[in-house]
This record gives C-alpha cells, sequence and structure tokens, in this order.
C-alpha cells in the first residue's frame, strides 16, 4: 500500500474517474512533452501538502519531466501553463517508441500470428498493418500501423516503431507494457500489449476500414466484408508471406505472396479460416491460402 501524507491521503486514492479526468485533459501524454508514460502529478499544492485528489490542481508528467520538476529544474508555474495548454493537444498526439530488435517481430492478432511478413493486414492494397526492414545493418525493424475504431476513426498509429494515440479518442490508458484505449464507457477499441523486442500482442481490436469489420479477441480473428460475407480464423500461424492478411470488395486471402500458413486447432474442430461466399468458384483454390481447392476446403461447411 502507498505511503500516505501528513493528511493520510494516499496516491491510490485517486480514484479511475479521476484519473481518465487527468488524462482527458492532458490529452493521454505528458503536457508538456506529450510522451504517453507517465503519471499523475499534484501542482500546488504538492502531493505532500495536499489534503485531496483535485483534478484541477492536479496534471499528467512523463517520468523525465517529473524528474526536472523534483529537482527543481522546471517550475511548477511551468507545469501550470502546459497544463492549461497541454502539448499533446497542440500536436493531436501523445507518443513513445516501442522496442524493437533486428529479429523480425511477430505480430500477434488474437489467436493468428504473422512473422516475416512485410504486411500482417492489407485492405483493398492499404496497407493497416506492416513492417519495413532496417534502415541499417543490424538496425531495429520498423513497425507501422493505422489503427481505427469500429466507424473507423484512425485512434492510434504507428510510424517507424514510433506509436501515437489520438488525443480525439474518449480515454487511453497506458498501464506497464499495454496500451487501451476506448470509445466510451466500458466500449473497447483496442488493446495492445508488447513483449519486447520480438513480439507484439493486439489482444483486443474492432476496427472498420472502407466498410471492412476487423475484430479479434482472444479466441478469434474475424473478418466482415463490406459485400456482406464472414471469415473467421482461429490458431492461423504466417511465416514468410508477402500479406498475411489481405482483405478485398470481393475476396480475402489468407498468407499470400509465397511463405508458410499452419493450423493448430484442437481436437475436434476445424481451425483454418471458414469462408463462405456464393462467388467462389468450387474448382478454384480456397483463398483461406491452404492450397486446395475451394469445395474440399471452406466450401465443404
Amino acid at each position: 500500500m502507498s505511503s500516505a501524507n501528513k493528511f493520510g491521503l494516499r496516491r491510490s486514492d485517486l480514484t479511475s474517474d479521476q484519473k481518465r479526468t487527468i488524462r482527458q485533459q492532458a490529452g493521454f501524454g505528458c503536457v508538456v512533452c506529450g510522451n504517453a508514460i507517465g503519471d499523475y502529478e499534484h501542482i500546488a499544492p504538492e502531493f505532500s501538502q495536499a489534503a485531496e485528489h483535485d483534478v484541477g490542481k492536479m496534471t499528467f508528467l512523463c517520468v523525465q519531466c517529473h524528474g526536472k520538476v523534483t529537482r527543481g529544474q522546471f517550475s511548477k508555474e511551468s507545469v501550470l501553463t502546459f497544463k492549461e495548454n497541454p502539448t499533446p493537444l497542440k500536436e493531436g498526439f501523445s507518443f513513445e517508441a516501442f522496442d524493437v530488435g533486428s529479429t523480425s517481430p511477430k505480430i500477434h492478432f488474437g489467436p493468428m500470428s504473422a512473422v516475416n511478413c512485410k504486411w500482417a493486414i492489407r485492405v483493398n492494397q492499404r496497407p493497416v498493418f506492416w513492417i519495413n526492414e532496417p534502415e541499417g545493418v543490424g538496425g531495429p525493424f520498423r513497425l507501422n500501423a493505422e489503427m481505427r475504431n469500429v466507424t473507423g476513426k484512425v485512434i492510434f498509429s504507428i510510424i517507424d516503431n514510433e506509436w501515437r494515440i489520438r488525443t480525439e479518442n474518449w480515454d487511453a490508458e497506458v498501464i506497464g507494457p499495454r496500451i487501451s484505449i476506448r470509445n466510451g464507457p466500458r466500449q473497447i477499441a483496442l488493446v495492445l500489449r508488447t513483449a519486447p523486442p520480438t513480439d507484439l500482442f493486439i489482444e483486443h481490436m474492432d476496427m472498420s476500414v472502407e466498410g471492412h469489420r476487423l475484430l479479434c479477441d482472444g479466441k478469434n480473428f474475424t473478418v466482415t466484408t463490406a459485400s456482406g460475407y464472414t471469415v473467421q480464423a482461429q490458431n492461423l500461424k504466417f511465416d514468410g508471406c508477402q500479406v498475411a492478411v489481405e482483405i478485398a470488395d470481393e475476396a480475402i486471402a489468407f498468407g499470400s505472396g509465397g511463405g508458410s500458413v499452419s493450423f493448430s486447432g484442437t481436437t475436434g474442430t476445424r481451425a483454418s479460416p471458414r469462408i463462405i461466399d456464393p462467388k467462389i468458384q468450387r474448382n478454384v483454390r480456397c483463398p483461406c491460402g491452404s492450397g486446395r481447392r475451394y469445395k474440399h476446403c471452406c466450401g465443404a461447411f
């Protein structure tokens, strides 16, 4: 339990609603520099002299800026000025960087994973989640993404390993290795978790891109196309494919452009993607990437 000040006030007494209000006012990042990782700061009075957690007298600071204040290198007056005009709100986003190594990272979308794939997800030739090669020998691979909510609005992006949380979100919270973004009370839009330097987990996603709905959780990765048919994938593993998941207006393909696709379903269940579309000819290769004819694969459902 956190220690109490002379008034018996503990930092842990700060409620979830109070924390969210401070995050929203700050633009989900340090009011001074915009860094998305930090903590809740009493401006005046300081925590040691505070009788209550008054969000009107608190703000959000990153570790570095908080350290400058503690060491007397940055004044409380300047912090108050930034509270009134936070840097994230001026820039439109808060930010930090993923720790990515010189080995191609593995991206997990719920029960699906992709490694050594140029594009993890692409919609109508438009990249949604992709990986660029290192800029130099021994340098890090570069993650890139444009993640949206169910209305199609961009809520989170990655640009060469730097991730950005858009300030238009209703709420965004970073706790340890997990980033959570919400559209509203109990409306989770995106949850990511990092395991640096090799793995990034998309634990929850509810996204719409050009009319196509993409959802994932711990059990399923589901795509519903704009034309109305649904694909549900479980335990898919892509390695070396050019595109892991390719979505177009009239088709969905898994594992295109070479590489390998493996399934690891449990006994008694079929783990391959279910692609049900009357427009697909029964004798063509199944768009799930299995290499079999559609009538002997997903068309058998």
